[in-house]
C-alpha cells in the first residue's frame, strides 16, 4: 500500500527497497543509503535497530510506524533519532507529500549540520597535525640558527653571519603564523583566559613601537607618536593587548610605501581610552571594510597577485583581544590609495583598581544545554544554530514538559532553551514547577514563543530572557552566550 502511494505522488520520483526483517535491512542499507526509510514497529524492541540503521547512515530520515499511538514509544523513537512516528491507520489515510517535504528540509538542514561538523573538525584537526608536524623541526631549525648567531659553533663571517640571521629571522615569521593560527582555534574552543590589571595604555604602545622598530627600518618608515602628558589607565591583559598593538603596527608598516609616514595618537575621547593608528598605504575599498575582521581576510589586496604575506588573522585576533577588554575596534578608509586608520576605545581605569580574570565574549567552556520543544524541525533549527558555536555545547532535548523534568533530574544543564506553547505541560507551568526545585531554580531559561503577551508572562514566571519566533542565527547564539556566561559569572562568584 504505502509503496504504491508513493509511486503514485506526482511531486516526487521515488525508488524503493525494502525487507522483510531488521537483519536484511541492515544488509540492504550496508549496500547503498536511502533517502527516506519507514521501519514498522511493534513496540521499544526495534529501538536498537532504529539507532543501528542510524549509526549506518546518519543522513537517512527514518519514520518509525506503529500499529496503534502511544506517545511514551513515540518519544524513545525520537531519542534514538528517528524524525517522525506515525499510526499505521493515519498513515493509510495521510497525505504523504507534506510528509516527505517536511522530511526532505529536515534531511537538509541535518545533512548541512553534519557536513559543517565535519569540515569545522577536519579543520581542527589539520590544524593541530600541522602545527605539529611544523613545530618539531622549527625548534630545530631556530635551535642551531640561535646557536650559530651566538657563536657556540664557531665564528661566522659576515655573508654567514646575515644567511644565518635570515633563517631566524624567517623561521621566527613563521613560528609566529603557526602561534596565531592556535590562538583562533583556541578561542573558538574556550581555552583562552585573560587577566586585566591597571595598566598604562601609553607603555602599552611604547613597547610595542620598541618591538616593531626593525620593520619600520626595513622600509625606511617614519613613525610620529602622540602621548598625553599623564597615564591613560586601562583595564588589560598586557600580552593579549601588546599583540593587538603589534598586529595594528605590522599591519600599517606592511602596506604603507616605503619612505612613507605612520601617525600613532593615544589619549582620552568621549569618557574612553582611545588609540588611532594611520598609514599612507592603499587604503581599503568601503565594500570590504566590513570583512577585515573576519577570520582569514586579507581585504587590502587579495588574490595570487597581492604583493604582502599573511593568512589575515592578525585582524581577526585583534578583534577578539578588544572586545575581551570590552573595547571596540574599527578602520576607517577613504578608498584606495588613500591610507587607513585603525582605532580603539577602551574602558578608562582607576590606577588603584582590582585584578580581573575573564574569558572572551565567544569562549564557551564545557556547558549542557537542554531544548524544550515539541516541534521536531524547531528543534533541528536550534541544533544547527548551537552546532557551530562550539565543540564545547552538549545539547539534549526534551518534547514536553513532562520529558525536560526527567532529563533535568538525571542530569542537570547550564541553560534551558524552551517553547511557551507545548501540550501537556505549557512552558509556563514547567517554569513555575522549576522555580520551586531548589536546584532547577538556578538554571537560566530563554523562552522561545511567537506571542508578544507570553513574553511579559514568561518573564514574570521567572525566564531570564525571550525571544520572539521568527528570530535569526546572530539573535539567538548572542543570547544564549549571554546567558551562559552570566551563569558562569554567578558560579565564580559563589
Amino acid at each position: 500500500m504505502l509503496k504504491s502511494r508513493l509511486a503514485a505522488d506526482p511531486g516526487w520520483t521515488v525508488s524503493f527497497g525494502e525487507a522483510q526483517d531488521g537483519e536484511t535491512a541492515l544488509l540492504r542499507l550496508k549496500e547503498r543509503s536511502y533517502d527516506l526509510i519507514f521501519l514498522a514497529c511493534r513496540g521499544s524492541d526495534e529501538l536498537p535497530l532504529l539507532a543501528r540503521m542510524r549509526q549506518l547512515h546518519a543522513k537517512s530520515a527514518v519514520v518509525a510506524v506503529c500499529r496503534q499511538s502511544d506517545a511514551a514509544f513515540a518519544v524513545e523513537a525520537m531519542k534514538a533519532g528517528a524524525l517522525d512516528c506515525l499510526v499505521h491507520d493515519q498513515l493509510a489515510r495521510a497525505d504523504l507529500s507534506p510528509i516527505l517535504r517536511r522530511l526532505a528540509q529536515t534531511r537538509a538542514l541535518i545533512t548541512q549540520n553534519l557536513e559543517l561538523r565535519q569540515v569545522n573538525q577536519m579543520k581542527n584537526e589539520f590544524i593541530a597535525n600541522v602545527s605539529h608536524e611544523l613545530r618539531s623541526p622549527l625548534a630545530v631549525i631556530l635551535g642551531y640558527a640561535h646557536a650559530l648567531q651566538e657563536g657556540t659553533l664557531g665564528t661566522l663571517n659576515e655573508e654567514q653571519r646575515k644567511a644565518v640571521g635570515s633563517i631566524a629571522h624567517r623561521s621566527d615569521e613563521l613560528l609566529s603564523t603557526l602561534n596565531r593560527i592556535l590562538r583562533v582555534r583556541e578561542s573558538v574552543e574556550g581555552l583562552q583566559l585573560a587577566e586585566l590589571k591597571p595598566t598604562d595604555l601609553r607603555g602599552v604602545w611604547r613597547a610595542a613601537v620598541e618591538r616593531g622598530a626593525q620593520d619600520l627600518r626595513r622600509k625606511n618608515l617614519r613613525l610620529e607618536c602622540a602621548y598625553p602628558p599623564e597615564p591613560v589607565w586601562v583595564l588589560a591583559d598586557l600580552a593579549a593587548l601588546g599583540e593587538v598593538c603589534d598586529n595594528l603596527l605590522s599591519n600599517a608598516a606592511k602596506f604603507s610605501p616605503g619612505g612613507g609616514l605612520i601617525r600613532l595618537t593615544v589619549g582620552v575621547a568621549g569618557g574612553r581610552a582611545a588609540c588611532a593608528l594611520q598609514d599612507q598605504g592603499q587604503g581599503i575599498p568601503p565594500e570590504l571594510l566590513s570583512r577585515v575582521f573576519e577570520d582569514f581576510s586579507t581585504a587590502r589586496v587579495s588574490g595570487p597577485t597581492r604583493q604582502s604575506s599573511g593568512l589575515g588573522l592578525g585582524l581577526a585576533l585583534c578583534r577578539q583581544a578588544v572586545e575581551l577588554h570590552s573595547g571596540s575596534i574599527w578602520l576607517e578608509s577613504a578608498g584606495p590609495g588613500r591610507g587607513c586608520t585603525a582605532h580603539i576605545t577602551l574602558p578608562l581605569a582607576r590606577p588603584d583598581g582590582k585584578l580581573a580574570r575573564v574569558e572572551a565574549p565567544v569562549l564557551v567552556e564545557k556547558r549542557r544545554i537542554l531544548i524544550v520543544e515539541d516541534n521536531p524541525d524547531l528543534i533541528d533549527i536550534i541544533q544547527l544554530f548551537i552546532s557551530g558555536v562550539s565543540a564545547n555545547l552538549e545539547l539534549a532535548a526534551a518534547r514536553s514538559g513532562f520529558e525536560a523534568l526527567e532529563s533535568i533530574k538525571n542530569q542537570m544543564p547550564h541553560l534551558i532553551v524552551m517553547d511557551i506553547m507545548m501540550p501537556g505541560m505549557t512552558g509556563l507551568e514547567l517554569l513555575e514547577r522549576l522555580r520551586r526545585a531548589p536546584d532547577a531554580a538556578r538554571i537560566p531559561v530563554l523562552v522561545l514563543t511567537g506571542y508578544a503577551d507570553a513574553a511579559a508572562q514568561a518573564r514574570a514566571a521567572g525566564a531570564q530572557d525571550v525571544l520572539l519566533k521568527p528570530f535569526d542565527r546572530n539573535a539567538f547564539v548572542s543570547r544564549v552566550l549571554a546567558l551562559l556566561h552570566g551563569a558562569q559569572a554567578g558560579e565564580s562568584r559563589k
